[in-house]
């Protein structure tokens, strides 16, 4: 027989005896030669959401906490109350400003409130002489209406102040001693962190602008884009994890339109708990596979045809056991056919599979 007729045997004996693999078949070699041969065999775990592919993921602020502070008149920067980092109560100062634009609103509210000071005597002394006789019905209205004027300029003008930081003590501070004159204060709207100052003390900021960002001190997030296929099946409560770290975090967010230049759908997920990883850091996010079952790695994976199969250490001695395998990134997870605790060949699947298929043995 040629050397091409020989070769020829040895790749159909090998397809008919690759065929012939079977689940539950037991594969015949001892205790001490799978000492011999190396064949190292490790407890099957379940999977976990430490196991799945990874992709790249940015550490961002919570897109649900973010505040921007805008600027609502234009000013020049004269200090800042806190640093980045720093926690604020709601309504506290962050930044003071002073502006030209201010001066004829804050000039408008002090001559209101004294419009209406003197709105309040006319009325009290018209409504004194109408007891008495000595003025008409039709002048009273016209006070009480003059009265009802003054009170709606007096708010209307308050509400305007009230955008540069003036609360009542504020207003009160202004008005008796000048404090705060030409100046407006931007304020934290909600509790929360200082995340982001946009200027420096002495800049010039147009109305209109951002100058700096809030974060209520919730965990911190990440975005990733991801291919549309690994991210089919999983559902916001989802939980996550972060390659080589025990943070775990959960998916919030999941667009739903797919990204026709690369085929990729954006997650954005929660830390769990706080966390050391900074915004803007890059890391690995690991996708884990949805649904519960045991984790086969895929050294013990040997593959026949469109089959997968597994060595599995019995009582009886090493088992080939065929399962239907679901792919995770490197590995494989097994829905059912394996169960936790049982002994799979990690190391020396090859041998294995060429002992059973009666190509070599254990002599």
């Amino acid at each position: 027989m040629s050397f091409f007729s020989r070769k020829k045997f040895v790749v159909a004996l090998l397809t008919i005896l690759s065929a012939s693999l079977s689940a539950q078949e037991i594969v015949p070699i001892n205790s001490e030669d799978v000492t011999r041969m190396g064949i190292v065999f490790a407890p099957a775990i379940p999977v976990d959401t430490s196991a799945g592919a990874r992709y790249a993921a940015t550490v961002v602020n919570s897109p649900d906490s973010a505040a921007s502070l805008i600027t609502p008149w234009a000013g020049t920067l004269i200090s800042w109350a806190l640093i980045p980092g720093q926690s604020a109560k709601a309504d506290t100062i962050l930044a003071t400003l002073s502006s030209h634009s201010i001066l004829p609103l804050q000039n408008t509210w002090i001559d209101s409130v004294s419009a209406l000071e003197a709105a309040n005597f006319e009325l009290r002394k018209d409504e004194s002489l109408y007891e008495q006789g000595v003025i008409s019905q039709q002048r009273l209205t016209k006070t009480r209406l003059l009265k009802k004027q003054a009170i709606f300029a007096e708010r209307t003008a308050r509400s305007h102040l009230a955008q540069g930081g003036f609360d009542t003590a504020k207003l009160d501070a202004l008005r008796k001693q000048g404090s705060g004159l030409g100046e407006f204060y931007l304020l934290a709207q909600a509790d929360g962190v200082l995340s982001q100052r946009m200027y420096n003390v002495g800049d010039y900021v147009e109305a209109g602008q951002i100058i700096a960002t809030l974060n209520a001190g919730t965990h911190r997030w990440v975005s990733a884009h991801v291919p549309a296929r690994a991210a089919e099946a999983l559902e916001i409560g989802h939980q996550l994890s972060i390659f080589n770290s025990s943070e775990i975090l959960t998916l919030r967010q999941k667009d739903l339109v797919i990204d026709s230049s690369n085929q990729t759908i954006k997650l954005l997920a929660e830390f769990d708990a706080d966390t050391s990883f900074t915004t803007g850091q890059v890391l690995s996010i690991v996708l884990p596979p949805v649904g519960k079952g045991v984790l086969i790695p895929d050294r013990a994976v040997v593959h026949t045809g469109g089959e997968t199969l597994i060595y599995v250490r019995t009582d009886t001695g090493i088992e080939a056991r065929t399962l239907e395998l679901q792919s995770i990134g490197a590995d494989y997870m097994a829905s059912e056919g394996i169960a936790v605790g049982e002994e799979i060949a990690i190391q020396g699947s090859a041998v294995l599979k060429g002992i059973q298929l009666g190509l070599g043995g254990t002599e």
